[in-house]
């Protein structure tokens, strides 16, 4: 299932000192959060994960597939009505053949929700003859 466009909405992306940065606006009145919890909602870590892999799909112009996640470590609880935005920013994004390793870290303000190190491919529908 696709997040962004509905779950979260991507309102900038810049570039500034070798890392990349994505403002998001989250949505609080997404179905998610109904479940996740009702009456105090919360982002689940795996959306979390999924909105950083959307995003990088579209800093790299490719279809990734995510094939490891090294590390995650959630510090603080993400609410989309104490924090209806955040931004992503990716600290590294380094290509390797097919294989894309990334850093990055989700925060808003002074506040920083996740760390995240995860390994990615290129998506077998993105091949050159696929395109």
């Amino acid at each position: 299932m696709k997040l962004k466009d509905g779950f979260f909405y991507l309102e900038n992306t810049t570039t500034a000192d070798g890392e990349t940065h994505c403002d998001l606006r989250l949505d609080a009145c997404h179905p998610i959060y109904r479940a996740h919890f009702p009456g105090n909602p919360i982002t689940p870590g795996v959306c979390l994960i999924q909105l950083v892999a959307e995003l990088l799909e579209g800093v790299v112009g490719r279809q990734l597939v995510l094939k490891r996640i090294v590390n995650v470590k959630f510090q603080h609880v993400l609410s989309p009505v104490e924090h209806p935005t955040c931004r992503v920013t990716f600290r590294s994004i380094e290509p390797d053949g097919g294989v894309w390793k990334v850093r990055a870290v989700v925060r808003a303000a002074a506040m920083q929700f996740a760390q995240l190190s995860m390994i990615f491919e290129e998506s077998a529908n993105d091949a050159p003859e696929s395109r």
